[in-house]
């Protein structure tokens, strides 16, 4: 049985993990961190803990303020680390790939296969789009609550797409929503991607688990689990 930690155990993602985690006896919850005993956490009252658990993965849907130090204990006790949380910047997302010489990481902005298969597309065909002379722009609309503007996806989705920009607008109740518009001077080519359920990326989760469990060291995405 495959053991889970999650930070942010409280939150959306978190909630959701907890309850479908009860009709797949594959998983089990060992623990988690919330806001209220992140305190505990980053004052090692775990590290006990974690040495009396083996075949553990960490999974990570908290604030980008834990990130140190749920790298230092995952190498510490080498345990798989799974992050979907957002809002890193350039010197914390370098940390996170110097700890993964150690252990093994997944860094995804988006856990969903719908996104990731998006990300395929515009991967290969980024270099069509210059050749033709195609400008880019990304609408990138989530819920009202979230912090990041842009998306961590809508970031993802830009890094494969030259001439682009993004626009972003926070509506209340949207999960996800991202419109790519690719226009040349005589046709548009829209694509667009729509969450209309949050169990999409616990799936995402699910697959992430078992692929990491077979690695030994390394940084990697959601396009590496899906496409590999």
């Amino acid at each position: 049985m495959i053991k889970l930690f999650i930070f942010g155990i409280t939150g959306k993602i978190g909630k959701m993990i907890l309850k479908l985690i009860k009709i797949n006896k594959k998983f089990i919850i060992i623990g988690g961190v919330n806001k209220k005993n992140k305190i505990k956490f980053l004052k090692n009252y775990y590290d006990n803990f974690f040495k009396k658990n083996k075949n553990c993965v960490f999974i990570d849907f908290s604030d980008p303020f834990l990130i140190e130090k749920i790298l230092f204990t995952s190498k510490k006790y080498k345990i798989p680390l799974i992050i979907g949380t957002t809002g890193y910047n350039i010197n914390q997302l370098n940390i996170i790939k110097e700890y993964s010489k150690y252990f093994p990481i997944i860094i995804s902005y988006n856990m969903s296969i719908g996104i990731n298969i998006l990300n395929f597309i515009m991967s290969n065909t980024n270099n069509f789009l210059y050749k033709y002379n195609y400008n880019c722009f990304i609408i990138d609309i989530h819920h009202n609550k979230k912090k990041d503007s842009p998306s961590g996806t809508a970031i993802m989705l830009s890094s494969k797409i030259k001439n682009l920009c993004i626009l972003s607008v926070r509506i209340k109740n949207i999960i996800g929503n991202h419109i790519i518009y690719l226009i040349s001077n005589y046709e548009i080519i829209k694509i667009e991607h729509f969450v209309i359920n949050r169990k999409i990326f616990i799936l995402g989760i699910f697959y992430s688990i078992f692929w990491i469990l077979k690695k030994k060291i390394g940084c990697y995405s959601m396009y590496d689990v899906f496409f590999e």
